[in-house]
């Protein structure tokens, strides 16, 4: 009986031994807490203040969407002449060196006939600037022969590169903002030619704008970036691009509340360097963090190992 029971109280032994302890069970283990985020950052306004995140109100706001191009300014080839010899000859004489102006009819060259060994002269065809000469005196020329050739430079071309990623959005008659490399010379034009076929070495096609050059602020050869104009229009909610904000999946607008700044889902619209469009999740009126809102982001993560 001795040995009945000390088996027994072996055998209760080993059983207790292989059973574990039962574990409280952590919040991280729960399926849906891997979802869960913090509803709000709790952040008061004296201390998102002194962090210096601005708060701003959403509103309605005129959003001009466009694309940036690069390119050069050209003469206006249409405005344009290659002032050539009527007869052979040898040049006696050039009047006009590059970048004198002329009027219509001024005296450009003399040439001495090869025939009647007579000079007789050259004239400008159009008002405008010289912008190459080809020949000097002395040297014998034909009738195929370009001598100068003189712009009118009142009006210019804007040329730019135009990649296949935005073709789709390039077409005639569409505004263009134009702004010189240095930035002192702004001006307006529209798009008048859109090339049907383009470049093997660049991989590009040529958009052409016809520029008012009256004042003589544009100069041939002067490079400027083109913002195209995609679409210009009124919205009645936008915010700060500085206030968007990825929060996993989700493009989230920090909006202030009693307790804080909660993350707002939101969908975006039209874009601008000043403003973007919210089309849903928030509404006017509404104040949210327009600068450092990363700051939030970060507060409201800490310690989700979830931050990005």
């Amino acid at each position: 009986m001795t040995r009945y029971l000390l088996l027994a109280l072996c055998l209760g032994v080993a059983a207790c031994s292989g059973k574990s302890e039962p574990q409280a069970e952590s919040p991280r283990d729960r399926p849906e807490a891997a979802a869960e985020q913090p509803q709000a950052a709790q952040i008061t306004p004296d201390h998102a203040k002194a962090a210096g995140i601005e708060i701003a109100t959403a509103g309605p706001a005129q959003i001009r969407e466009t694309l940036t191009l690069y390119g050069s300014i050209r003469p206006n080839a249409e405005r344009q002449q290659e002032v050539r010899a009527r007869y052979p000859g040898v040049v006696r004489s050039v009047a006009k060196r590059p970048g004198d102006t002329v009027a219509k009819g001024d005296l450009l060259l003399s040439v001495e006939s090869n025939d009647s060994l007579e000079p007789y002269a050259i004239r400008s065809p159009i008002a405008g600037s010289v912008l190459e000469r080809r020949v000097n005196p002395g040297e014998s020329i034909d009738a195929s022969t370009t001598l100068l050739v003189v712009a009118d430079l009142s009006s210019v071309w804007a040329e730019f590169a135009v990649f296949a990623r935005d073709l789709g959005h390039v077409r005639s008659g569409m505004t263009v903002l134009l702004k010189s490399s240095d930035g002192d010379t702004t001006g307006t034009a529209r798009i008048a030619y859109v090339a049907p076929s383009g470049s093997s070495d660049t991989q590009s096609v040529v958009a052409r704008a016809v520029v008012d050059n009256k004042a003589g602020h544009w100069v041939a050869g002067q490079f400027v970036t083109g913002d195209v104009v995609l679409e210009d229009r009124q919205v009645p909610v936008s915010v700060a691009p500085a206030s968007i904000q990825k929060l996993g999946d989700d493009t989230v607008v920090f909006v202030q509340t009693d307790k804080g700044f909660a993350p707002r889902k939101v969908e975006l619209g039209l874009h601008s360097p000043e403003a973007i469009e919210i089309k849903q999740g928030l509404a006017a009126g509404e104040r949210y963090a327009a600068k450092n809102s990363y700051l939030i982001k970060s507060e409201l993560l800490k310690g989700s190992g979830d931050e990005e």
